[in-house]
Parts: C-alpha cells; sequence; structure tokens
C-alpha cells in the first residue's frame, strides 16, 4: 500500500526563503541578517493548525488540509487558540509585522532579550536564530502554550528560556535585559519591565493601539515615540491588571440609565474614527468602544473595564450629539480634551506621538518632544 505524503513532509526550505523574499519585497524585512533568519527558521513547525479570517468567513487549517503549506509561509495571522467564550486568545501573527518589530528593536550580538508572550514560539525561533538561544527568553501566562511552545522549539533545534508566569512581572531571573519584546496587547507598560531592563536599552511594545518604542534613560525613565504602524495584539493576560469588557457588557452596561446628559454641538476629531480611537485606547488602557450604525446616526458605547465608569455618545446625521455618563470619571471632559489638543494640532498621525514611562509607572502622552506633555493623559488613570 502506497503512503500519502504529508503536508510537513512536503515542507522545502524554499518555503521559507520564499516568505524572506516576500517580506524583503514588502519593506517589513531590511537588514539581511533578519533575512536569513526568516528564510532559515520553519514556521509549519509552530502551527499544525490553526484558523484564518478571510473577508468570506474563516478557515480551518489542518496538515490534510489543501493549501495547508502555502497558508503557514504566507503574509497571514494564524489563529491556533480561542477562549471559551470564542474570542482568539493566541496566534502566530502575520510575519510582515513580526519583521517590522524585530526590524525595530535594533538587536545586535550579544544582547539578552525577553519576549512577553510566547504565543507558539515562532517569535522565539526567529529571535533564537538571530541570537542564540541562550540570550533568549520567553514568558506566557499560559502553561499549556509554553508546553507546546518548548516542543516546537526543540523539533526546529532551539532551546531557550520559557516560563509560564504573569507577563506584566517580567521574568526577574535572567534580567537584566537589553530588549524587552511584547507580542500581546497592553493598556500600560508594566514597572517590573522598567525595573529589569539596562540603561539605554529598549522596550518595544503594542500599547493601546499603538507600537511604543522606549529607551530607558540615566534617569530611570522610559522615552519613545509611537511607530507610524498601529496595531491591535491579543492583550496580555494578567491577575495584576483590570479586564477589558466585551462587546456584549458594553452594549449591556452602556444601554443603561446615565447620571448625566448633556447635548453639545459637533465634536471636533470624532468623526476620524482611526484616529480617535486611537487616542481613546491610550487614555483608557482598560476600556471598549462599540460604535453601532443607525437609521437615525451613529451611537458610540465606551465602558472603562477599570473603574466601570461608561458613557454613551448618540451622533446624528448633522454632527449634533447626545452624551450620557455614569461613573466617577468624568468621560467625556477629558476624551474631548484629548481630541480638541489633536485637532487643534492639525490632526496629527500616529508616528507624531510618543510616551515617557516613569519609574512609578506614570505614562505621559506627548508630541512631538517629550516636553510637550500637555495632554489630559497625564491626568487620567496612569499607573500601571
Amino acid at each position: 500500500m502506497t503512503r500519502s505524503t504529508t503536508a510537513t513532509e512536503a515542507f522545502e526550505p524554499e518555503h521559507a526563503a520564499r516568505l524572506a523574499r516576500d517580506l524583503s519585497e514588502k519593506g517589513a524585512i531590511r537588514s539581511p541578517e533578519w533575512r536569513r533568519v526568516f528564510a532559515r527558521v520553519p514556521r509549519h513547525l509552530f502551527v499544525s493548525s490553526f484558523v484564518v479570517r478571510t473577508p468570506e468567513g474563516t478557515v480551518a487549517y489542518d496538515e490534510q488540509t489543501p493549501g495547508w503549506l502555502e497558508t503557514i509561509y504566507s503574509d497571514a495571522t494564524l489563529i491556533t487558540r480561542f477562549s471559551a467564550e470564542g474570542l482568539a486568545i493566541s496566534s502566530s501573527t502575520e510575519p510582515s509585522l513580526m519583521a517590522l518589530m524585530l526590524e525595530h528593536l535594533q538587536v545586535q550580538d550579544g544582547m539578552k532579550v525577553l519576549e512577553v508572550g510566547t504565543g507558539t514560539g515562532y517569535n522565539a525561533a526567529l529571535l533564537s536564530e538571530r541570537l542564540g538561544s541562550a540570550l533568549v527568553t520567553s514568558i506566557d501566562v499560559d502553561g499549556a502554550l509554553v508546553d507546546r511552545a518548548r516542543g516546537a522549539l526543540e523539533a526546529a533545534g532551539y532551546r531557550p528560556a520559557l516560563a509560564a508566569v504573569d507577563g506584566a512581572r517580567g521574568y526577574p531571573n535572567n534580567a537584566p535585559y537589553q530588549r524587552i519584546l511584547a507580542t500581546c496587547g497592553l493598556g500600560r507598560i508594566p514597572v517590573s519591565w522598567l525595573d529589569q531592563l539596562d540603561e539605554g536599552g529598549l522596550i518595544l511594545a503594542n500599547v493601546g493601539l499603538g507600537m511604543a518604542l522606549l529607551r530607558k534613560g540615566s534617569d530611570g525613565h522610559a522615552r519613545g515615540r509611537l511607530l507610524p504602524e498601529a496595531a491591535g495584539f491579543m492583550r496580555l493576560r494578567s491577575s495584576s491588571a483590570p479586564g477589558v469588557p466585551t462587546v456584549s457588557e458594553v452594549l449591556s452596561v452602556t444601554g443603561g440609565g446615565p447620571e448625566r446628559v448633556r447635548v453639545v454641538e459637533k465634536v471636533a476629531g470624532l468623526d476620524d474614527h482611526a484616529s480617535s480611537e486611537f487616542l481613546l485606547s491610550l487614555l483608557l488602557p482598560y476600556g471598549l468602544r462599540v460604535v453601532q450604525h443607525r437609521q437615525e446616526g451613529q451611537v458610540h458605547g465606551v465602558l472603562d473595564g477599570a473603574s466601570g465608569s461608561w458613557m454613551r455618545v448618540e451622533v446624528d446625521h448633522q454632527g449634533r450629539t447626545t452624551v450620557s455618563e455614569r461613573g466617577d470619571r468624568h468621560l467625556w471632559a477629558t476624551y474631548t480634551a484629548l481630541l480638541s489638543d489633536w485637532e487643534e494640532a492639525g490632526r496629527p498621525e500616529i508616528g507624531r506621538y510618543g510616551l515617557t514611562v516613569s519609574p512609578d509607572g506614570e505614562h505621559h502622552l506627548w508630541l512631538d518632544h517629550p516636553q510637550n506633555t500637555n495632554t489630559p493623559l497625564d491626568q487620567a488613570e496612569t499607573t500601571g
């Protein structure tokens, strides 16, 4: 009897080489070192089965699915695990974004790197190929994910330090690090990461919908700009951070009775969905906005998972806005002040903003220069 060939057995090094070439042509890979790394690491060893989201819906893949290898070695995010509620909680991020982040991390030979968010282990493999396994530490709160990643890494020939711990606490056992990379979404940069980072070291992390590249100074503060590329990773799961509300929770809570109601004319900046969402993600690190489109206009429901405060913003087709609020935090006043600053500054792009994180965890948003910190974010709940 003739045995059929599995997709794994059909793998050829040219699959990874083609991916590296494609990423270089896109501009995601910009250096020969990272092109060599992507061409050598076998991504298929880290994702035996996965789901891909397409405009037509979700498609599930395993080794028996036609196009399995081709999809793995394409520039696609591969979702590998879901929560009981059906939310994606682990994935192999699209390689172009991974490559951009690794390039921005500016690693050099001999540097120690902490990766927060092991996931499938593929990114830890890329770092191990570039620096050597002994210089790479990767942590994740999910022990089952770490165990699977360890098996895949060993099969690929890499043995970085892995640990199943709360990512918000870092990993002091192998500190200090010269680079910290978060492959998960954050509300705020944890103080523990600053403590475990060498002076002059870099942190690259997805804060809200911005990618922050921060360098630690001699004063213990970490400062840096947000990258021009916006991103939204799956959230860091930590017992030390408030949970982000679900869509159903936002809809349920913001549909309730308010304590305060006001009617205002057209709000500058609210019409730019991408920028207003970006600013809100920084203002409310544990908040969520849900926008409903109705015949009479839009309804924006915002719930802050940290305080429980909420607002419901109903905007008609003429821009007339009815704001309903409940809770101790007056979200509308703070948010519109931030939008007003953005409007008066000429609607700047994300890349003109930056963050400063102090040793006690305060986060300050600035525009163009660290001294320009007169934004409502300074007065918001900023300790992480």
